[in-house]
């Protein structure tokens, strides 16, 4: 396949899935375009489920030839093990699920054409401190996913192929993620400004060999920078629970085959936190928190909502 088929499949991206009409119209000559385009899908799914708690989303794409939905619901997992040392481990994980879809202006394909994925990780690394306000934390996460489709499948050999690809309407992924972070927060007068810097990597495998799941080599990429602050407490009850809020800008470069497939390169998000902190109970958690934000680039709007709490054990 030539250089310009590719970049014709990474431009029509979801196309091949929702209008089964112009699939006619395209050269594709093996699973090798279905792999690209299902892989770029999931690589868009993890970049895009990025928030600290139980969350949904909705981001909309409109640099593709036509606009495009993606609907996301995800939930991440994160724990700090304490260390008498500037050293600590930490383990994270996640599970998620999103829908692709056309967006309103075809809603009629709606019920027949979209692409469905399920993840689930666990991963760990490393974090060091510095001092009490400057760390750096490293480390990477294995990523099981499931991609599948609801699709009218064209007669011929385009529809053989998509057939072919997704057996029994699924395929099954390996995902690798690499990530580092560092980050400084501080105390000013009650407030607490921070600042972050966080740089991800991604790999997903659609094949099951041991050669193939062996290497290693960057298809994706995030790079993130993010400053805010949380103000003191506004309200207080019992002495023991109060009331804090957070405000954030975090800007994003995306890189490689999640660029190619979005028609995105920087995005950002304005978003705010309200937390309620809870010192003694329950004894599992320190805080409970709601989560608003507002996704804005060029060729891409979209929003999160979250909830979620911080673990204390």
């Amino acid at each position: 396949m030539s250089n310009h088929s590719v970049m014709q499949m990474f431009k029509i991206a979801l196309f091949l899935f929702f209008l089964f009409f112009s699939l006619h119209a395209l050269s594709y000559k093996s699973t090798d375009d279905i792999t690209k385009v299902n892989i770029a899908t999931i690589n868009t799914l993890l970049i895009f489920t990025s928030e600290d708690g139980l969350n949904s989303g909705t981001y909309h794409f409109t640099n593709t030839p036509a606009d495009i939905d993606m609907s996301i619901y995800h939930l991440p997992f994160l724990y700090n093990f304490d260390s008498e040392s500037d050293l600590n481990f930490f383990v994270v994980g996640n599970v998620g699920y999103s829908r692709v879809y056309l967006s309103n202006e075809t809603r009629t394909l709606d019920i027949f054409n979209h692409i469905q994925t399920y993840t689930a990780g666990l991963g760990g690394g490393l974090r060091y401190k510095f001092s009490k306000d400057l760390s750096l934390l490293g480390g990477g996460e294995l990523i099981y996913s499931r991609a599948g489709i609801s699709v009218i499948k064209p007669d011929g050999d385009i529809g053989d192929i998509i057939e072919d690809f997704f057996n029994k309407n699924y395929s099954d992924n390996i995902s690798y993620k690499f990530f580092t972070q560092l980050e400084y927060r501080s105390v000013v007068a009650e407030f607490k400004p921070y600042l972050s810097f966080k740089y991800k990597l991604y790999e997903t495998k659609s094949s099951f060999s041991l050669s193939e799941l062996s290497g290693f080599r960057s298809e994706s990429s995030v790079t993130s920078f993010k400053v805010g602050v949380e103000s003191p407490k506004l309200f207080e009850y019992n002495a023991h629970q109060n009331l804090t809020l957070e405000a954030y800008l975090n800007g994003h470069h995306l890189s490689g085959i999640v660029r190619d497939m979005t028609q995105v390169r920087t995005y950002r998000s304005l978003g705010g936190v309200a937390y309620w902190n809870t010192a003694k109970a329950p004894w599992w958690a320190s805080r409970f928190f709601l989560e608003l934000n507002r996704v804005i680039g060029d060729g891409l709007r979209g929003y999160n909502v979250g909830v979620g709490f911080t673990l204390d054990f």
